[in-house]
């Protein structure tokens, strides 16, 4: 194949300009690629979020619904020091 010097110099003259415009392209992919991944990696933190969430209110109820008192529950609490002594109740048999 034979290149001409004109030929040769129309090319070096163009081939900046294509260059730019494939690494303009280039940077474009890469900057909606980026966007998608912040978008992506968003949308995962807010579900983790929510199962979390979630979890600690399904935990909560279950809590509340074992602690809540049951017909014929008759124990009260006195905030009074134990001054060193434990008062045991013998078991009713």
């Amino acid at each position: 194949m034979k290149f001409s010097v004109k030929s040769l110099l129309v090319l070096a003259a163009f081939a900046p300009f294509a260059l730019t415009s494939c690494s303009e392209k280039t940077q474009e992919n890469a900057e909606a690629t980026a966007e998608s991944a912040a978008t992506d990696a968003a949308n995962a933190t807010e579900k983790a979020g929510d199962a979390v969430e979630n979890a600690t209110d399904n935990a909560a109820a279950e809590v509340k619904s074992e602690v809540a008192p049951e017909a014929g529950d008759t124990a009260t609490v006195r905030n009074q020091p134990a001054d060193k002594l434990v008062e045991e109740t013998p078991a009713k048999q």
